[in-house]
């Protein structure tokens, strides 16, 4: 999809290039353009230079995505679409087991003989439908496993265990297979935590799967072109031959009340589909609550590490894990945390280097939640080089931020997300953030809105018509619902960020002021008219339709009818052109002040508190117009009566005291609350820098191009949980516990 996106747009932009290249080398040479370009002749030399920059963007983008293998969507016995899915297949694979947290600990300890201890468990128990469990050896391969159970397996294990580890081992033997046999499918893992369980689609091209198989179908399709490149069309035919080996990743993160319908699906699935070769992994707990059990030839659990086990991993380590050893050792509640491969690997990176004196110093993590503190202290702490730094506070805020709406959004609750999009943050109020919203951005937003299209109509029309937008908008604000609360606290840079919207704001309000006079213009004024007398006619009458109140209706009528009488006085005496301006610039400030009272509402809960009072600022937003416009040397005594009674007439017709919120009220308004959560460093600006610099401290896991997800379910739960200044106070300590050792060292030496 994104690459027939980007041919478009390449395919536009030559071509628009290529037709006024023709047109500007005419002109240079003396010749005329035609009669529609003649106004914009200076612009065709930058629009071509534009253009051309954005075809060269798209190509490169391009052609960086061709650097992998292309997967042919002309036909699924195209000869080359095999090994080219088996390549782009195999980096995934590659990607996705370098960024566990399991391999970068064995790539940390490539000195151990035994590495495999930390990624693959010690011993599996197979659990077959008709008899009792018996122990698999423990040289057997889950490859082997897997053949045995009839290529159709359950993988079972607890939070931490290896499941997913387990299965990109099967996979990558799986593809192994592929390669040397072409007989054998391709291995694809798909995480179920994208999929929703959505039954209202028909499929198609095989008419007899059920709505609910056909949704699943169409999505697991859909990740395959995303994750592999695989088109629909040919997943599709593979899917039905039986050329793939489908490994499903993650049942207990599928959300709760859809997890029960994966049994009928998959069983749905193997009746209309050829699927020779099936795994699943799911926590042991969540599959024993499931309603229907899934029907495979057989399951795997994965059972807890022993302390044995353990120790002798410490032992074939060495030295470098006397810290870990020292903090297990001296504390028995600590072994039944570090049962699972997750929880030795976080022990790992948590204690590596310590010296055994400074884990007895400091006391030892005998909870699941102080371990984690420890490794999201010592993780954070350690100097990595990467692009950019962040200061403990702004990384734990920016990971807190990310685990919480990555656990809470829907869909797939284990990727971070690759746009920040305001959608979805309903819950997370901060009180840094709530603060900044009412105390400063309510303020500016109506200061600047009440400068900029005062000094628009006091350099058009004169000082009457600047009192008359200043008068209505102190007005408008006076008028109920007030949503701006008063919420205790501070914010940070509050000045800069004040300063900021203030003259943003001013500006943007002085370009859409002109910009509605100049249509007024343009139109002339009774066309300009005519349209305002739609607007409120359409509004009223919708009003009138929807609402029975009596009384209601009554002064809606009243409302109308002064509106009516006015503008007929008004237009039969004065300059029509100057009213029709008026009558503009009136609906617009009423409606933009509608908007902005519309924007805190969004996402705070509803409170009693009293609220600040926004005069002081709608007041200083129009002194300082008229101070501009002074030194600027408007003319101020060039009074247009006209233009007065088109503001008053437009600010009452536009209904401003709706409690109702405007369309563009809830994404404004998100979109307001997502701004003030990157400046108050609770997400990134930068995204992808950022996610490397987690990635390259084990808290997330990159597992594809722009990708990323937490290292692990636990850790993202853990961070979601936190309470982040607290936590960036004990990485800030441990900061200058390591830096006070180095430097005790560098005396020493």
């Amino acid at each position: 999809m994104r690459a027939v996106l980007r041919g478009v747009v390449l395919v536009v932009t030559v071509s628009l290039a290529l037709v006024l290249l023709p047109i500007a080398i005419n002109v240079g040479t003396g010749g005329t353009a035609p009669a529609f370009l003649a106004p914009y002749v200076g612009w065709v030399w930058p629009a071509i230079g534009v253009l051309w920059v954005v075809a060269v963007l798209t190509a490169l983008f391009e052609v960086r995505d061709r650097r992998l293998p292309i997967i042919s969507n002309r036909g699924a016995d195209q000869p080359r679409n095999r090994p080219n899915a088996l390549a782009r297949i195999d980096r995934y694979f590659s990607e996705r087991r370098a960024g566990s947290l399991a391999a970068r600990t064995r790539v940390a300890l490539a000195l151990d003989e035994h590495p495999g201890v930390v990624v693959r468990p010690y011993d599996l128990v197979v659990q077959p439908l008709d008899s009792a469990p018996r122990r698999v050896p423990n040289e057997a391969d889950i490859a082997g496993v897997f053949d045995e159970l009839q290529d159709s397996m359950l993988i079972l294990g607890a939070p931490g265990a290896g499941k997913t580890t387990l299965l990109l081992d099967l996979a990558r033997n799986l593809a192994k297979q592929a390669h040397a046999n072409k007989d054998q499918p391709i291995p694809v893992v798909v995480d179920l935590a994208g999929w929703t369980a959505q039954s209202s689609y028909q499929n198609d091209d095989d008419p007899a799967d059920s709505p609910l198989v056909a949704g699943f179908v169409r999505w697991l399709l859909y990740e395959l072109d995303d994750r592999y490149g695989i088109p629909p069309a040919v997943g599709r035919t593979w899917l039905s031959n039986g050329e793939l080996a489908v490994l499903l990743d993650g049942l207990d993160e599928i959300a709760e009340p859809n997890r029960g319908k994966l049994a009928p699906v998959l069983e749905e699935l193997r009746r209309n589909y050829r699927i020779g070769q099936l795994a699943v992994t799911c926590r042991t707990n969540d599959y024993e609550r499931l309603p229907h059990k899934l029907r495979l030839f057989g399951a795997v659990h994965i059972r807890p590490l022993t302390r044995e086990q353990v120790l002798d991993y410490f032992t074939t380590v060495g030295p470098a894990l006397d810290g870990a050893r020292a903090a297990i050792e001296q504390d028995d509640a600590l072994w039944e945390l570090v049962n699972s491969p997750l929880m030795l690997n976080v022990m790992v990176l948590a204690y590596q280097g310590r010296a055994p004196e400074d884990v007895n110093a400091r006391g030892v993590a005998d909870l699941r939640r102080e371990l984690f503190d420890t490794y999201i202290c010592e993780v954070l702490a350690r100097n990595r080089q990467t692009a950019r730094q962040y200061d403990a506070k702004t990384a734990v805020r920016r990971l807190w931020c990310l685990a919480w709406w990555t656990r809470r959004r829907a869909g797939d609750r284990t990727a971070v997300p690759r746009w920040m999009v305001p959608d979805g943050w309903y819950g997370l109020s901060l009180p840094e953030v709530d603060y900044l919203t009412h105390a400063v951005c309510l303020p500016a937003l109506f200061a600047a809105l009440t400068a900029g299209v005062t000094l628009v109509m006091l350099a058009q029309y004169g000082v009457l018509a600047g009192l008359a937008v200043a008068g209505a908008a102190l007005l408008l604000v006076h008028l109920l619902p007030h949503p701006w609360q008063k919420r205790e606290g501070s914010g940070q840079d509050r000045v800069p960020l004040f300063a900021l919207i203030l003259f943003a704001g001013t500006a943007i309000t002085v370009a859409v002021t002109v910009a509605a006079l100049g249509l007024v213009e343009l139109l002339t004024a009774k066309p300009a008219l005519l349209v305002e007398a739609v607007v409120i006619a359409g509004a009223y009458g919708v009003e009138l339709l929807v609402f029975h109140d009596n009384r209601r209706r009554l002064l809606l009528g009243v409302r109308l009818a002064v509106v009516v009488v006015a503008s007929w006085i008004t237009l039969s005496l004065g300059d029509t052109t100057a009213f029709a301006c008026g009558v503009a610039i009136g609906l617009l400030v009423a409606q933009a002040i509608r908007m902005v009272k519309s924007l805190p509402t969004d996402h705070l809960p509803t409170t009693a508190d009293k609220g600040w009072r926004m005069d002081p600022w709608v007041a200083g937003g129009a002194v300082a117009a008229f101070l501009v416009a002074l030194v600027l040397g408007a003319d101020l005594a060039s009074p247009q009566l006209e233009a007065v009674a088109g503001i008053v007439v437009g600010t009452v017709a536009a209904k401003a005291w709706r409690r109702r919120p405007p369309v563009l009220a809830g994404p404004l308004s998100r979109l307001l609350h997502d701004s003030l959560l990157r400046w108050t460093g609770y997400l990134p600006w930068h995204r992808r820098a950022f996610l490397q610099y987690a990635a390259d401290r084990h808290v997330l896991a990159r597992t594809g191009r722009a990708q990323y997800s937490f290292i692990h379910l636990l850790v993202r739960d853990h961070l979601a949980e936190c309470t982040p200044d607290e936590l960036a106070a004990k990485v800030d300590r441990r900061i200058t516990e390591r830096a006070a050792r180095t430097q005790a060292g560098s005396f020493r030496a």
